[in-house]
C-alpha cells in the first residue's frame, strides 16, 4: 500500500471525482454538498497493489473504506478452518462501515485483487467530526442505524422462513454442505 497524496481537491472537482463517488454511496445519501466535501477531506486516499491487505479478520476495526477504483476481495476463515470468498467489491462500494460505531474485531479480511484506490475514513477522524458536532457525522450515524436495522429485518425474515418450513431448506443446506466439502477435498 502506498499513500496516494495526489491532491484530493483535484479529484473532488472532476465530474467523476471523490465528491461524486461519496455522494452516490448509500451511506452518504442525504448529506449536502458541503457535508460530503467535509467527509472527503476527513478521508485519505490510498493506493493498493494486487495482494495488498486493507485489513485482516480479527483485527480491531479502525476505519471504513470506499473504493474509488479497482476491485477488492472479502474473505473469511470459518470456524472449521475453511477460507471462503464472501464477495468481490468494485468502485463505489463501502466496506467496513460498522467500524465508525464500534471498534470490535473485523469479521473478514479485505485484499486488493487489482490495482486499487480507496478512501479511508478512520474512526478517529469520524469521532473528531462528531466531537465538533458536525451534522454530517450524525447523518451518517442515522444511515448506519438504518442499515443495521434493515440487515436485522432481513436476517429475522430469513430465520422465520427457515423455521416456518424447515423441510424445504434441508435439501438446500445439504447441497451447500456437499459443495463445501467437495471444494475442501480439491484444495
Amino acid at each position: 500500500m502506498t499513500d496516494a497524496s495526489e491532491n484530493i481537491d483535484a479529484q473532488t472537482e472532476s465530474p467523476g471525482g471523490a465528491e461524486t463517488l461519496f455522494a452516490t454511496s448509500e451511506l452518504f445519501k442525504g448529506l449536502s454538498h458541503a457535508e460530503v466535501r467535509e467527509i472527503v477531506h476527513a478521508s485519505e486516499l490510498l493506493t493498493y497493489k494486487p495482494g495488498d491487505l486493507l485489513f485482516s479478520q480479527g483485527e480491531a476495526a479502525a476505519a471504513l473504506f470506499i473504493i474509488s477504483q479497482g476491485e477488492l476481495e472479502v474473505r473469511a476463515t470459518m470456524p472449521m478452518g475453511e477460507d471462503i470468498v464472501l464477495a468481490v467489491l468494485g468502485a463505489g462500494t463501502v466496506v467496513g462501515e460498522m467500524s465508525l460505531l464500534e471498534g470490535g474485531p473485523r469479521s473478514a479480511s479485505v485484499r486488493a485483487i487489482s490495482d486499487c484506490q480507496a478512501f479511508r475514513l478512520s474512526r478517529e477522524a469520524f469521532e473528531r467530526l462528531r466531537s465538533e458536532r458536525q451534522p454530517s457525522a450524525y447523518k451518517i450515524i442515522l444511515r448506519l442505524a438504518a442499515t443495521v436495522g434493515e440487515r436485522r429485518r432481513q436476517t429475522d425474515a430469513r430465520i422465520e422462513e427457515v423455521f416456518t418450513d424447515p423441510e424445504s431448506h434441508i435439501d438446500k443446506f445439504e447441497h451447500q454442505v456437499h459443495d463445501m466439502l467437495g471444494r475442501l477435498r480439491m484444495s
